[in-house]
């Protein structure tokens, strides 16, 4: 039985969870619903918001929102509401990006690989200086249910070290961070949690994390395949056991 591939956030969010009991019951709820869109117009669109140069040139063109608004909608095929939070999220990061005098370059750092032919990436191909030196950011777009606590940021923050400042030694010292865009009404904000305190996991660790991770997704998947072969529809065992 082939299973649901786990996003970055929710992976971070479930190798948190220390007790299997407990995370065999957030995967059963988990397996009930998922977001009805993405993401993914405004992730797309990451470089030109932040007008990250490629390391050849030492400069280009920045983006005008005017061109980048319909570049973003036009990705949004889930209708107006993906549109709407798509396009809140990145006129925010572009307005921020601006009065902070942001610099951003093109950087490629691939995919970690991790157990059972899984892959994740904390990362945006693209490196930041805000004037205090190089970040590495993970970008969180959820209203809820993101990188929120600290555990989730462990995990993130691991990620980033075992895979980009431990391979590239000019990275090294970078400052590893998560960005968020909380919500206020009808507004969004940045909220930028940098990597202080935490204890870094190795990569034994995090790669043990994300096996017991996808061995509980395996079986909580499988009884809800059960359960709907059972039912016919599912119905009546909704939880898949």
């Amino acid at each position: 039985m082939r299973i649901r591939r786990l996003s970055e956030i929710d992976l971070a969010r479930f190798c948190a969870v220390e007790d299997d009991e407990n995370l065999r019951q957030k995967l059963r709820l988990y397996n009930l619903g998922g977001g009805a869109w993405s993401y993914d117009p405004v992730r797309k669109s990451k470089a030109d918001i932040l007008c990250a140069r490629t390391p050849m040139f030492d400069s280009i063109a920045e983006a005008t929102w005017d061109k980048l608004a319909p570049q973003i909608s036009s990705a949004c095929i889930r209708g107006k509401a993906q549109a709407s939070a798509n396009l809140l999220v990145a006129k925010t990061l572009y307005d921020y990006r601006k009065a902070h005098a942001w610099d951003a370059v093109k950087f490629e750092m691939g995919s970690l690989p991790l157990g059972f032919g899984e892959t994740a990436r904390y990362w945006s191909d693209i490196l930041i200086d805000d004037g205090n030196g190089p970040i590495i950011a993970y970008f969180d777009h959820r209203r809820t249910g993101g990188i929120t606590g600290d555990r989730h940021r462990q995990i993130v923050f691991s990620m980033q070290n075992v895979w980009i400042r431990e391979r590239y030694l000019d990275l090294s010292d970078a400052r590893l961070a998560v960005i968020r865009f909380p919500s206020h009404n009808d507004l969004r904000s940045v909220d930028i949690r940098f990597h202080k305190e935490l204890d870094l996991l190795s990569y034994e660790d995090l790669d043990a994390a994300v096996k017991r991770v996808y061995l509980l997704w395996a079986e909580v998947s499988r009884e809800r395949e059960d359960g709907v072969r059972k039912t016919g529809t599912g119905e009546s065992t909704p939880m898949g056991f």
